[in-house]
């Protein structure tokens, strides 16, 4: 496997993750740049998603995000607040 194949199953693998949280229609929107060779794109745009929809998510989604995006997406069009947007323990 290559690392190109590695980074686009870690990034599938999110939107996946997310599924219970994202409806179909923003799955979807995610998936298809990853599909079209942006995944990089997908990040940024599952971000957006997060922040404008007001999503809650695991810390850990947040993370890959920034991991995954990071090199490839400049931090400054990142959505500023997407760090507030972590499900916090009791929150469904």
């Amino acid at each position: 496997m290559s690392v190109q194949d590695e980074y686009l199953g870690r990034v599938r693998g999110l939107v996946i993750s997310l599924w219970g949280i994202l409806t179909a229609e923003e799955s979807d929107r995610v998936e298809h740049l990853i599909d079209h060779g942006e995944p990089a794109e997908g990040m940024l745009t599952l971000a957006w998603i997060i922040v404008k929809e007001g999503k809650r998510v695991p810390a850990e989604a947040i993370a890959a995000i920034r991991e995954l995006s990071r090199g490839l997406v400049p931090e400054e069009y990142m959505p500023p607040t997407l760090d507030e947007h972590v499900l916090k323990q009791g929150e469904a």
